[in-house]
Parts: C-alpha cells; sequence; structure tokens
C-alpha cells in the first residue's frame, strides 16, 4: 500500500512538472511577441469568455486558474463592476460584461495590428492575418485557395491566422468594422470603402436526390413547370432559383452548403448547389442534376479587403497569393474568370 501510494505521489508530481513546462513555454512564446500596449487584464478577460471558462484558458494564457482568477478580480475592481457569474453554475457573463467583452476584443484585435505594422518596419512579416471566407469553398478547384495558403506559408513569416467562415452579409460588416482583413465569396451587394477584386466564377445546377420523385423522370420530360410542382430549398443569402420558378419564396432556407444537400438528401426538396460541391454525392448515385437550361447559374467570387492608404505586409502577400493562385478558365458565355478590380458601387 506504501509503495502504491508512493507511485500515485510520483506520477502527480511528474503530472504537475509538466504543467509547469507547458506553461513556461507558453510565456517565452508569448514573450518573443512585441506587446507594446499590452493589457494582461483585457487579454485574460477575453480568453477566458473565447474558452467558455477558466480551465480551458489556462492553456491558452499559459497561466494557472487561480492566476486567471485574481486577473478576473482584478479588472471587476477597475471596472467597478462584476464581468462574468462564476462557480458551479459555469461560467456566464453579465449584461455589462457582455458589452466589456465586445469593446476589449476589439482594442486587443487593434493593438495587434499596431505591433505587426510597428515589427514591418524592420521587414517582418508578423501579427494577425483575420480571414473570412463562405462555406465549402475547399472543393472549388478554380478558386484554389489551399495553393493559396501553400503560397503563403511557403515563405518565413510569424503570423497567426484567423479564419471565420460567414455569410457574404457577416463579413461585409465584419470587413467594414475591421474584425476581418480579407474575405473571399459571392458577394452581391458593394459598399463604398471596401475594394473588390474579381476572382473567378462559381457554377450552380438544381439538384434533387434519389428519394425524390424527380429522380427517374426522364430529361426529356423535365422542364420549369414540372419542377415547381416540388419544393424549393435555398440558402438564406443567395436566392438563386425562385425567380426562375416563380414561387414567391422557398419552402426550407439553410445558412449552409452541407445543410443545403442534407435537406436534398431526405427527397423532400430540390435545391441549387455548386457543382463542386454536388460532384461527389453525383458521383455516388445520390444526387441527380435536373438538367433544365434555365435552372443553372453562376456566382462570382470577389477579394475584399478595406480600402486604405497601407495595408499589412501579410495582407498584401495573401492577397497576391490568393490571385497568382486562381485558376483562369476559357472566357464562355456563362463565366466570367478574372482577377481584375471592380469599382465598388454606393450603398
Amino acid at each position: 500500500m506504501h509503495w502504491i501510494q508512493r507511485d500515485k505521489i510520483s506520477h502527480c508530481l511528474r503530472s504537475h512538472e509538466i504543467f509547469l513546462c507547458y506553461l513556461a513555454c507558453r510565456q517565452i512564446e508569448r514573450a518573443r511577441r512585441l506587446n507594446l500596449l499590452r493589457n494582461p487584464l483585457l487579454e485574460t478577460f477575453v480568453t477566458v469568455v473565447e474558452c467558455g471558462g477558466f480551465s480551458d484558458a489556462q492553456f491558452a494564457l499559459g497561466i494557472t486558474q487561480s492566476a486567471i482568477s485574481v486577473r478576473i478580480r482584478d479588472l471587476e475592481t477597475s471596472l467597478g463592476y462584476r464581468v462574468c457569474e462564476r462557480g458551479r453554475g459555469g461560467f456566464r457573463l453579465t449584461g455589462r460584461g457582455e458589452i466589456a467583452y465586445q469593446k476589449a476584443r476589439d482594442i486587443l484585435r487593434r493593438t495587434r495590428d499596431f505591433d505587426a505594422e510597428l515589427l514591418e518596419l524592420r521587414d517582418s512579416v508578423t501579427g494577425e492575418l483575420r480571414i473570412g471566407m463562405v462555406d465549402a469553398v475547399g472543393s472549388f478547384p478554380q478558386l484554389n485557395l489551399t495553393a493559396a495558403f501553400q503560397r503563403f506559408l511557403a515563405r518565413p513569416n510569424d503570423v497567426r491566422l484567423e479564419i471565420v467562415v460567414a455569410s457574404p452579409t457577416d463579413l461585409t460588416q465584419q470587413l467594414i468594422t475591421g474584425q476581418l482583413h480579407v474575405a473571399i465569396a459571392p458577394f452581391r451587394n458593394m459598399i463604398n470603402g471596401l475594394s473588390y477584386t474579381e476572382l473567378c466564377s462559381e457554377e450552380h445546377r438544381l439538384y434533387c436526390s434519389d428519394q425524390h420523385p424527380l429522380f427517374h423522370v426522364p430529361e426529356r420530360e423535365l422542364n420549369s413547370d414540372v419542377i415547381s410542382q416540388y419544393e424549393m430549398c435555398q440558402r438564406t443569402y443567395d436566392m438563386l432559383v425562385s425567380p426562375d420558378l416563380g414561387q414567391s419564396k422557398p419552402n426550407a432556407v439553410v445558412a449552409n452548403m452541407e445543410a443545403m444537400a442534407m435537406l436534398i438528401e431526405t427527397g423532400k426538396y430540390v435545391g441549387p448547389l455548386p457543382t463542386h460541391f454536388a460532384a461527389s454525392w453525383v458521383g455516388r448515385g445520390k444526387l441527380r442534376e435536373l438538367a433544365v437550361a434555365e435552372m443553372r447559374w453562376h456566382s462570382t467570387f470577389y477579394l475584399v479587403r478595406r480600402q486604405a492608404q497601407t495595408h499589412k505586409r501579410a495582407v498584401e502577400l495573401f492577397v497576391e497569393d490568393v490571385i497568382r493562385s486562381v485558376i483562369v478558365l476559357q472566357p464562355s458565355t456563362n463565366t466570367t474568370d478574372c482577377a481584375e478590380p471592380r469599382k465598388p458601387l454606393e450603398p
């Protein structure tokens, strides 16, 4: 029994030593980065919120939970109000804490951008690069984002990448507020103050699943009138089909391609999908294109950033890599594949 306890104690000590080594490494890593305007209290608060509590935040911050607790208490003392509730009920922001978190997050982002701009004066590529995009672009061969990231990451750099997946509307808002440096999506509304570079065109077609009544209908019998008799699913940010079918509104709406494909697979709905995204389902015989000429559409993808006199070096390099990686197809009557700037319109 004595030896068993000694083994347990020894194991606990080893685990504790490993944890302390991990924290030390994290602190060294953080110390390497320039922090002229560093605010440990705000950094701790934002990290705790984004990690959902103290437990996970200790690994992100490289400090113990007790140290985190002290910092949060010091922040609340400085502010004069509680920013969060913590205890047996879990971690939860107060009303004031929600507002404080949004403001603190914005301040820290601007601070990191400021540090990066100063470091670039010594020809370093550093700081944060916050990129936004719509979902399901990984299989889009013309956009070829994997090659763009490979080009960017092949250079010596100390850049922290942050990638956000959202709708074009949300991406536009985050560009305006400075939460994103660059966004790639099929933007339909162009806003003054943002710079749009046209990249390539994505082809969409209408599909049904092998569970749908139209799956076995001969192609010669398909037309808009036949298709309009069945329920339609569309994306919230890109209503492609309704004008052609004369429907006042779709029967189901989704926020991303995966949800669209799932609803189509139920056999209840027909819906548009990018051809590159649908290819795997079509190849397995799970989906079928409803091949009607007027049921084909194209969405133009743009690379968007804020108009400014200067941009961070990391942003400039990434934009260059994306444009170089786009696979330009031969021009046709239905597609536009280029990488030329487009003038933004008034909102």
